[in-house]
């Protein structure tokens, strides 16, 4: 019950620490990742500069917004807004947008995740994630010059529809354990995660959370 209280910062920074005492050694990788990633989407949160404006230290941004008429000018006002409050802030999909508006890193959809080394030579200073769904995805990664995946759908959620009537569609703290076994790089549990449901994930050796309209639940 008292876990319940906590806000999703709070859970995510926790996760943090576990994983940087427990889970560090094993994959070399971790230390000195954001806690937790606000993934934009427009449609789902209409108003990502107010999300933004009350992130804290140790939150980073991931910007998607494939679909945007103007993906390009809005990704660019997000990111200086990032810039001012020193925030990671990365571009989903995109190598060259993140190039033009001096992004962290990209983030590379499944499909797109073959690209990392490419990327890793030609901006190595650049965070790059991954999106996996599934345990060969998880393990793919594993093997690439990827510095953290973010796993999903973990609970029911508006973005994969089918989960929220048939929960058997997502990871569950089961197959998030699961993955976390199988990877050799850290994880982000994303999907339908908020405050409610977060603390439910401590314990399972992810370094963090990832949400979209989970921000927007108290």
């Amino acid at each position: 019950m008292i876990e319940k209280m906590l806000t999703l910062a709070d859970i995510a920074n926790r996760l943090n620490q576990e994983y940087c005492q427990n889970y560090w050694q094993d994959h070399k990788k971790g230390q000195g990742l954001p806690s937790l990633f606000f993934v934009t989407d427009q449609q789902a949160v209409p108003y990502p500069e107010k999300v933004i404006s009350e992130l804290t230290k140790g939150a980073a941004v991931i910007f998607r917004d494939y679909d945007h008429p103007s993906r390009a000018a809005l990704c660019a006002e997000l990111a200086k807004l990032c810039q001012k409050k020193n925030i990671l802030f990365l571009v989903a999909g995109d190598i060259l947008l993140a190039e033009k508006i001096g992004a962290g890193g990209v983030h590379l959809p499944e499909m797109m995740m073959m690209q990392a080394g490419d990327i890793r030579r030609n901006y190595p200073h650049w965070m790059i994630t991954a999106a996996c769904h599934d345990l060969n995805s998880v393990r793919q990664a594993g093997k690439l010059p990827i510095d953290a995946a973010l796993i999903a759908p973990v609970f029911p959620t508006h973005s994969h529809a089918e989960t929220l009537t048939a929960e058997r569609k997502t990871l569950g703290r089961r197959g998030v354990q699961d993955m976390v076994k199988a990877a050799g790089l850290p994880l982000y549990g994303l999907g339908g995660v908020s405050s409610l449901n977060g603390h439910e994930l401590i314990g399972s050796g992810l370094v963090g959370l990832a949400a979209i309209r989970g921000f927007q639940i108290a």
